[in-house]
């Protein structure tokens, strides 16, 4: 089955695609997605092809802190025994210069679909165990959760973009380059808050 199989999108409510809340992908024994992209205390439901399964709420490791909090982090994962996926999380962090896949989904206006696009990792300091990056197709709500990966390593999770830039004076590169930003949280900060004892 191809990777894209493993890329879902996340709804609030059954069989209505306008309640989409974002991305999430299967890795190891759980579904991935962005802490933010689950906002309310109620069951949310992930879409295999035509089937929609349930996913209790209370069932989700939230890993959300506080914005107060210096690292901060924003991922989320369900426990689904049995479950398994040709992704795995790399050994070590993207590199600047890198560059990796990201796989989402996004409303359009012919509706939900899932969107691939190439990413350039940039230049940028450790910023609070995020990466920055630039997208060569912009993408915007719904990303959300969605894995930056290649060749099937997972080497981060999307969890923000960047929709208002001014990009007056730039050039016209470094203008598209900033329209099409966004913050992944590392790989190595997702290890360190999976359950103790996962192997992924």
């Amino acid at each position: 089955m191809e990777v894209n199989s493993y890329v879902m999108p996340l709804f609030r409510r059954p069989g209505d695609e306008r309640s989409f809340a974002g991305t999430a992908f299967c890795i190891g024994g759980y579904l991935v997605t962005a802490g933010h992209v689950l906002t309310s205390p109620n069951t949310y439901y992930v879409r295999n092809g035509g089937d929609w399964h349930p996913l209790e709420h209370l069932m989700w490791i939230p890993r959300q802190l506080p914005a107060s909090d210096q690292l901060g982090y924003d991922v989320a994962l369900y426990p689904i025994p049995g479950l398994r996926s040709p992704l795995s999380l790399s050994d070590h962090d993207a590199e600047p210069d890198d560059e990796l896949d990201v796989l989402c989904w996004q409303w359009k206006p012919e509706g939900l679909l899932q969107v691939s696009t190439r990413c350039l990792v940039l230049k940028e300091p450790d910023e609070q165990g995020y990466l920055r990056i630039a997208t060569v197709d912009r993408i915007t709500h719904g990303s959300s959760g969605c894995p930056v990966m290649r060749d099937g390593k997972v080497y981060g999770i999307l969890t923000m973009g960047r929709d208002a830039v001014d990009t007056t004076g730039m050039t016209p590169l470094k203008s598209q380059l900033e329209r099409n930003t966004c913050w992944v949280f590392k790989v190595s900060h997702v290890r360190r808050f999976m359950p103790e004892g996962t192997s992924l």
